[in-house]
């Protein structure tokens, strides 16, 4: 990961905790969450984990398909090439 990816990665997760924490502490949304379990909260963590890698992973597996759909096409189109070039070259 370069540098300005990951100080913007840190700044934005840091506006989501601040975020988060102005909620708590001025709405009633702060008893639901002192009330839940710990484990609640991993959960959810987990969930959006989850949801992100699922998004990047599947970027780099259309990514990886990609460019093996376009070398499997160059390797189909060099003899095709090669007959119109000889071709040619026989007129």
């Amino acid at each position: 990961m370069n540098p300005v990816k990951f100080v913007g990665a840190l700044i934005g997760g840091l506006l989501v905790l601040f975020v988060i924490r102005i909620l708590l502490l001025t709405t009633p949304m702060a008893a639901f969450v002192q009330m839940s379990p710990w484990w609640v909260y991993l959960l959810i963590g987990g969930i959006f984990i989850s949801g992100y890698l699922s998004f990047k992973y599947e970027k780099e597996d259309r990514e990886t398909e990609q460019r093996w759909i376009e070398q499997e096409g160059e390797a189909f189109m060099e003899p095709i090439r090669k007959r119109r070039q000889d071709n040619q070259t026989i007129n």
